[in-house]
């Protein structure tokens, strides 16, 4: 038998906050389940199971790195974490490991297309800061 997760959801106050790891099908399922408000969810992957980029299907830009004085390429080919890096820009990420957001950068202006798993939908909205590598995003 497999834990009823959404009569477990249901039957929590409003105001508890769930913390999840574990197979990525429970995570999807607890995403859809907690999709009116995600901030409640919490959720870490072990695994990076993302896509691989596709340059046909992505747009390079340049990103602007206030601390560093550097504007960098991002090539569709790249993400923004092996852009930074090749530049000799050192962003710190476990995803390669398996620990996902540890690569968050903050967001000073502009648009992100966030990617990652990491963020909830309210953070993503809120523009402010985002995971640099990709790594963990199914292509939309």
């Amino acid at each position: 038998h497999r834990l009823d997760l959404e009569a477990v959801i249901s039957a929590a106050a409003d105001d508890t906050q769930i913390y999840a790891c574990g197979p990525e099908r429970m995570l999807q399922v607890l995403e859809q389940i907690a999709w009116e408000r995600p901030e409640r969810l919490h959720v870490e992957h072990f695994s990076a199971i993302g896509a691989q980029l596709d340059p046909e299907n992505e747009v390079p830009f340049e990103v602007e790195l206030r601390d560093s004085q550097l504007s960098v390429q991002v090539s569709a080919d790249q993400t923004l974490l092996e852009a930074v890096r090749a530049v000799g820009v050192d962003v710190p990420s476990d995803c390669e490991e398996g620990l996902c957001g540890t690569c968050e950068v903050n967001v000073i202006a502009g648009e992100v297309d966030h990617r990652d798993k990491v963020l909830s939908g309210a953070e993503r909205a809120e523009g402010s800061r985002m995971m640099a590598c990709y790594n963990d995003e199914e292509t939309p």
